[in-house]
Parts: C-alpha cells; sequence; structure tokens
C-alpha cells in the first residue's frame, strides 16, 4: 500500500517533496509528508481534500489511518 500512496501522490504532485511512512508495519496506517507548490494559497482543509483525492477510495478501506502534514514551500 505504500507503494500506492507514493504513485498516487507523485502523480497528483509531482513538483513535491514526499515522505511516506507506514507507522505500524502492517501497511494500513500511514503518516504522510507533502511539500508542494500545489498548495500555495490553499487552506490546510483544501490542501487535505486535495490528498485524499489523489488517494480516491483506498482512504477508509485499504488505508485505515491517514496522518498528514501538507504545506507549500518556503518563498
Amino acid at each position: 500500500m505504500k507503494a500506492f500512496i507514493e504513485d498516487a501522490l507523485r502523480t497528483a504532485f509531482p513538483d513535491a517533496q514526499l515522505h511516506v511512512i507506514d507507522t505500524t508495519g502492517g501497511g494500513d496506517h500511514f503518516q504522510v509528508e507533502i511539500i508542494s507548490p500545489c498548495f500555495a494559497g490553499l487552506s490546510m482543509i483544501d490542501q487535505h481534500r486535495r490528498v485524499y483525492d489523489a488517494l480516491g477510495d483506498k482512504l477508509g478501506y485499504e488505508i485505515h489511518a491517514l496522518g498528514l502534514s501538507t504545506r507549500a514551500p518556503a518563498a
């Protein structure tokens, strides 16, 4: 599942710095950090919505828990 998350997010945010950690080793709980120019000017809620959209229906099923840290790069 980690590879799916990385691939989906790299496709959605091609210029992003991306870190994905499997927090439990079980393949269903993850911590994700994304730093992307795509987030400039967006609220945190809108940034997270874009991530959720990129992961689609895997979120809540194969991905049981997802911690997110999102931001635009520093200017």
